[in-house]
């Protein structure tokens, strides 16, 4: 009985280790992947919120003349087709589908200032637009189809280049508009998620914060280093975290909505790390695994 437990349990090691390594040995996916979940958190968030019907959304309706109760009306829908395309951003990524992402993201982000609310809110919105960009980014270096499946295939340095670049300037908008909220324009919103923690969330602690964001954001933009994204990842996450902690369950939403906040300098990292190494990625994991295969062997 030990025997057959001990066969049992190396066995599911060894395959459990063999999808680990094939995955590794395509690091385009989870760069791919994670942009992915970037994008599906930000349009089932956004989505959830249509299906709820959420009064900040009529501010928006108003740039174009819309009623209230067309407004109303209206939000389910919207709300549904959202979900709908975050699922199939994970399910099936058609290249002509991140493009539809990466315009409609731009386009409820500039609804903001148009609608009064200032262009602290459209570059805050980054992490929803910078993830489809990315993903365009990548099937557009990969000759993808418009009507056919994003593949996660081998990029070149250029393409790792160019990919970086779209990812710096995505996390450095979305720090800059955060910290712009916070350090010029002191939103509320702001105060009551800190309030909501017991901070005492004052006028110099606002500050401080948005200083603190702007920083980071200039050292992404400027040399970016990975233990700095890596922070940056776990600031965002447990920051938004305030949303339901300080509003209610459902402002989960608010939180899984800025999934492409989590997931942008994540995917940073990956890709400045294959650059790093001036190799190509393939490569420099199977130059990785060998040295373990070594070590264990």
């Amino acid at each position: 009985m030990r025997a057959s437990t001990h066969e049992a349990l190396a066995h599911w090691w060894q395959r459990a280790r063999g999808r680990v390594e094939r995955t590794v040995r395509q690091p385009e996916e989870i760069i791919q992947g994670l942009l992915r979940i970037g994008c599906a958190m930000c349009f089932i968030g956004h989505g959830a919120w249509g299906l709820i019907t959420k009064p900040g959304w009529l501010p928006l309706y108003g740039v174009f003349g819309i009623s209230p109760s067309l407004a109303w009306k209206t939000m389910p829908l919207i709300g549904a087709v959202d979900i709908a395309l975050g699922l199939g951003t994970l399910v099936y990524p058609l290249r002509a589908l991140l493009g539809y992402l990466a315009v409609w993201t731009l386009f409820t982000a500039l609804l903001r200032p148009l609608a009064g609310l200032g262009w602290w809110e459209f570059l805050e919105r980054a992490g929803n637009y910078g993830p489809p960009i990315a993903l365009l980014v990548i099937a557009s270096a990969q000759n993808d189809p418009w009507c056919g499946r994003a593949q996660a295939r081998p990029l070149s340095a250029q393409a790792l280049a160019r990919l970086a670049w779209v990812l710096r300037i995505s996390v450095a908008l979305f720090l800059v508009g955060h910290g712009g909220l916070a350090l010029i324009q002191e939103k509320r919103l702001l105060v009551d998620h800190w309030c909501s923690i017991g901070v005492h969330a004052d006028r110099t602690f606002l500050r401080c914060v948005g200083a603190a964001e702007m920083g980071a954001a200039v050292a992404v933009f400027v040399r970016p280093s990975r233990g700095l994204l890596l922070g940056i990842a776990c600031w965002k996450v447990s920051s938004e975290l305030l949303y339901p902690m300080a509003g209610g369950l459902t402002d989960v939403w608010e939180w899984v909505e800025r999934g492409g906040d989590y997931v942008a300098p994540l995917a940073l990292r990956f890709v400045l790390c294959f650059l790093d190494r001036n190799e190509s990625p393939i490569a420099c994991f199977n130059v990785h695994f060998k040295e373990r295969r070594d070590i264990d062997g």
